[in-house]
């Protein structure tokens, strides 16, 4: 709508020439406005020539130019927590959005043309589902604002195999609280997702019957952007321990005890060793038995028959050093490790068990025991003042040291738990004797120890051990008498005081060992010549009150066993 001189008012529909209705004396002025701007669209309409005197002619050139309005799009963002959210308006205009609160996109849209506002990239970091509403429309005469961009955080199941299982009973757990039955071997899944940057951790809740032991690995990380299916679990059925066998320091002699079903021991017969005999190791394939001899400076082995009878092989003489005092048997069962004058001692294994083509790695001095992860491709080692970390050649066996040692005074034991993430060393801390455990994580690449935490143990801690399921630690403390129990958590590998721990034994313990079932524990005590025998609570760890067999060796140093 078009105005002249405040009165004369012209109704223009389309483009072209407009005339006013009532005409002028010459010297008469005028003025031309915009009384009504145009809609749908909305325009603005300005006037040029639009005002001045009337002289002798008409007046002709007054020009009325007329632009569509364009107006912002926008609106809101709310629930997001991730990253990468990209938004778009039709198909071109894209906008990042890096949180929550209101949004607009730089480009206006002209007034009655579409809007079609879409998510582009959904956010990741924890990954999220975003959606628009009132996403799309016709401009009209004002910014669009009233958008909402509505974010969730997606989850997803977490999932895995199992394998192995015979037994009947198996319940695993998710995150402490979401559990699953499993009654067969084959693919699993748990009913409860899990949202998109939070954590998920797989233990094995109850262990099967038929003396099964399972373990999750691959169990513990953070979901991001998809279904986690990659925990396993495997199960084995170890077998029951049949044999025991104690090195006696004070008797030169190896003894052998039969492992009734009960746990308990009998029928004690021992074999003669070296000089002063201090440790003794059985090869994973229950075939043979070897027993380091400290003063003798020579490691004497024994081949195992199916009855448990020993027959005495060639004594291992060279490449143990002058004074032996470990032996260690990688988990594969390929290489043996003899720890002793400040060096590891490397020997193959051949089909009958006798240790062959020794060669010496020197740059372990203070050591006296030495551990492996599960999987054989670190070993870990006690020196003096620092925890060794080993490379193992795969094809030679050979150790190479690796940087990422760690220092910790008056280290006493390693062992690592069957995962092979976390690490559990004993140490003399304090005045008295007074012990500490401590707890470290291990890098799955490199073996590297990062430390955990620390609890006190008893009075000059000495062996340690973990259960095969590696649900709990076990330290024997020599000066205290007494075993000292601690659970693993198993997502940070942190330690929770076992009730009732610590527990009596005999006089001046040296070794604490578990069966392969996690059923039955025992201290070879060199003070008063005994094995104390432990039953276990296989859901708590707690050990049952101690009783004390008769040792038919003098001080016996350690206690291994064997199916």
């Amino acid at each position: 709508m078009l105005q002249n001189n405040a009165g004369d008012d012209l109704h223009q529909a389309a483009d072209g020439s407009f005339r006013f209705a009532t005409a002028l004396p010459g010297g008469a002025a005028y003025a031309v406005t915009v009384k009504a701007q145009p809609s749908s669209p909305a325009q603005t309409c300005t006037v040029n020539n639009g005002s001045g005197t009337i002289a002798s002619a008409e007046v002709d050139n007054v020009k009325v130019i007329c632009a569509t309005n364009s107006y912002l799009v926008g609106g809101t963002v709310s629930g997001l927590g991730g990253s990468g959210l990209l938004l778009q308006n039709n198909g071109a205009d894209d906008l990042a959005v890096a949180a929550d609160g209101s949004f607009v996109f730089a480009q206006p849209v002209a007034s009655g043309a579409a809007y079609a506002v879409t998510v582009k990239t959904q956010p990741g970091a924890p990954a999220q589902t975003c959606s628009v509403s009132r996403a799309s429309g016709t401009v009209s005469a004002s910014a669009v604002s009233d958008l909402t961009v509505m974010c969730s955080t997606r989850s997803f199941t977490v999932s895995g195999t199992v394998s192995g299982l015979v037994g009947s009973g198996l319940a695993l757990r998710n995150n402490a609280g979401d559990d699953l039955a499993v009654a067969a071997n084959g693919a699993f899944s748990f009913s409860v997702p899990v949202a998109s940057g939070a954590d998920y951790g797989v233990t094995v809740k109850t262990q099967p019957s038929a003396l099964q032991v399972c373990i999750a690995r691959q169990a513990f990380g953070t979901v991001t952007t998809g279904p986690i299916a990659s925990v396993t679990v495997a199960c084995t059925v170890p077998g029951i321990d049949r044999f025991a066998f104690t090195a006696n320091e004070g008797s030169d002699t190896l003894t052998r005890y039969t492992v009734a079903a009960d746990g308990q021991l009998s029928n004690a017969t021992s074999f003669a060793a070296g000089d002063t005999p201090q440790h003794v190791s059985v090869h994973p394939e229950g075939k043979s038995v070897y027993v380091a001899n400290i003063l003798g400076g020579t490691v004497t082995q024994y081949s195992i028959d199916a009855a448990g009878a020993l027959t005495r092989l060639p004594e291992v003489t060279a490449n143990v050093g002058s004074y032996p005092l470990f032996v260690g048997i990688e988990p594969k069962g390929r290489f043996a490790y003899v720890v002793g004058n400040g060096a590891i001692h490397r020997f193959g294994i051949d089909a009958t068990g006798n240790l062959v083509n020794g060669a010496t790695f020197p740059g372990a001095v203070g050591s006296r025991k030495i551990s492996f992860d599960p999987e054989g491709r670190f070993a870990f080692a006690p020196n003096n003042g620092s925890i060794g970390v080993y490379l193992l050649d795969q094809a030679t066996g050979d150790p190479t040291l690796a940087p990422a040692s760690v220092a910790q005074p008056l280290l006493q034991d390693i062992v690592i738990e069957p995962t092979g993430r976390f690490a559990y060393v004993d140490s003399i801390s304090g005045t008295g004797g007074a012990g500490t455990l401590s707890a470290y994580a291990i890098n799955a690449a490199t073996g590297a120890l990062t430390l955990i935490g620390s609890v006190p143990t008893g009075v000059t801690p000495f062996s340690l051990t973990v259960d095969p399921t590696g649900r709990f630690v076990y330290v024997v403390n020599r000066s205290s008498n007494s075993v000292s129990a601690y659970a693993i958590e198993p997502r940070t590998g942190a330690l929770t005081a076992v009730p009732g721990q610590p527990f009596a034994t005999g006089n001046v313990p040296d070794s604490v060992t578990v069966d392969r079932t996690g059923r039955f524990a025992y201290t070879a005590n060199q003070g008063d010549n005994t094995i104390t025998f432990f039953t276990i609570d296989r859901a708590t760890g707690a050990l049952g009150t101690g009783v004390n067999f008769p040792a038919l060796g003098n001080r016996p140093q350690f206690l291994a066993l064997t199916r």
